[in-house]
């Protein structure tokens, strides 16, 4: 139980600021995070002249990584968290 606790209040935590029950201030967050992550866009960034930037590219990544992270805490059922806790204890 102990490494479900830490869980449970993470998950409670993303879904009370982003969850369908949350302020309607939330969906507007999250639609701006998503443009700003470029979701569900490839991370490409181009430079100037049109050449590809792998700095700025792995930037966006970070953003789509830290997005979808947002996303799944929000989506993230029970089972889920039980499912996790077992791979834990495997490990």
């Amino acid at each position: 139980m102990d490494i479900l606790h830490p869980l449970l209040r993470r998950k409670r935590a993303y879904q009370g600021l982003f969850g369908d029950g949350s302020q309607g201030e939330a969906r507007a967050v999250l639609a701006d995070l998503k443009r700003f992550c470029m979701v569900p866009e490839a991370p490409v960034a181009r430079s100037e002249g049109g050449a590809v930037d792998p700095l700025a590219s792995m930037r966006l990544v970070g953003r789509q990584e830290v997005f979808n992270r947002i996303r799944a805490m929000v989506a993230i059922d029970d089972r889920a968290l039980f499912n996790l806790k077992d791979e834990a204890i495997d490990e």
